[in-house]
């Protein structure tokens, strides 16, 4: 079963919920979703066949776990660091790193890589909170994920019922582009750590693949995007991830074949590239 960006989003953001109160963190801090709610322009309406390409775009989950799959590793190294979640102090770079982190999250959880999970499901927390948009969890949902949080698949079948919730909330309070940059940060970071992880892979040939197969994800992303070429702000963005068409493009990897290591290089830098961009 497919699962949807927003529903990626439900989960990490509700699991998130559950650590901070498993330890002690407290609730939701409303001041903060105020205050954030406040600073928000009036945004442009997405149209129906905008949102379906947004509800149409991979999850983090699905990306890792076909690095997984690909036998790809585990390298923390190559996450954004946690350290760097205090230094988003604007909506937009809040809003971009909390879909950084979310692939971040996905990639450690799908590795079960425990104590760097619990790291991200931090900084998730704290940029959720900060940005307005955790108030859609009621106390009897964080008791009833906390029953099922072992449990992948009870989880996601958990949490589905509240995916409308969550998109409604989003669009009805004008976060639209907020959507749009956390989803943009959570595609570029599934292709960041992919690129890196198939630079010092033995055989490259199935993670190139995971890479190359994303330029309908791509397009889909870019022309989300190109709604937004008035908007100067977001044309910065639309920008940077122009700079990744070449990836789609000059590089062709024969079926069943790996790139070399020459080109898994070039992928790398082109994508680190725009990644610097989303985590300055």
């Amino acid at each position: 079963m497919k699962h949807n960006f927003f529903l990626s989003l439900t989960i990490a953001m509700a699991v998130s919920v559950i650590f901070l109160t498993g330890c002690g963190g407290g609730t939701i801090d409303q001041k903060a979703n105020e205050e954030a709610a406040d600073s928000i322009k009036k945004e442009m309406t997405l149209t129906p066949e905008a949102r379906n390409l947004l509800y149409d775009l991979p999850t983090p989950f699905e990306i890792t776990e076909m690095l997984k799959q690909a036998q790809a590793g585990y390298i923390f190294d190559i996450t954004n660091s946690p350290e760097n979640v205090d230094k988003y102090i604007t909506e937009k770079s809040r809003a971009m790193n909390l879909g950084v982190y979310s692939a971040d999250l996905a990639y450690s959880a799908t590795y079960r890589q425990i104590d760097n999970t619990n790291k991200f499901l931090v900084c998730t927390s704290v940029l959720s909170n900060e940005l307005g948009i955790a108030g859609v969890y009621q106390p009897n949902l964080v008791e009833k994920v906390k029953e099922f949080n072992n449990n992948k698949d009870s989880l996601v079948a958990l949490v589905s019922n509240i995916f409308i919730s969550t998109n409604d909330f989003l669009s009805k309070n004008n976060r639209n582009q907020v959507t749009v940059y956390i989803a943009s940060g959570a595609f570029v970071e599934g292709l960041y750590l992919a690129s890196s992880l198939n630079i010092v892979a033995k055989d490259n040939t199935q993670i190139s693949e995971v890479i190359l197969k994303q330029a309908d994800n791509y397009s889909k992303m870019m022309m989300i995007l190109d709604l937004y070429q008035n908007d100067e702000v977001m044309k910065s963005l639309y920008d940077e991830m122009f700079d990744l068409k070449s990836v789609f493009t000059d590089f062709v990897q024969e079926p069943g074949k790996p790139l070399t290591k020459e080109k898994a290089f070039e992928i790398n830098d082109l994508i680190e590239n725009v990644r610097n961009y989303f985590i300055q």
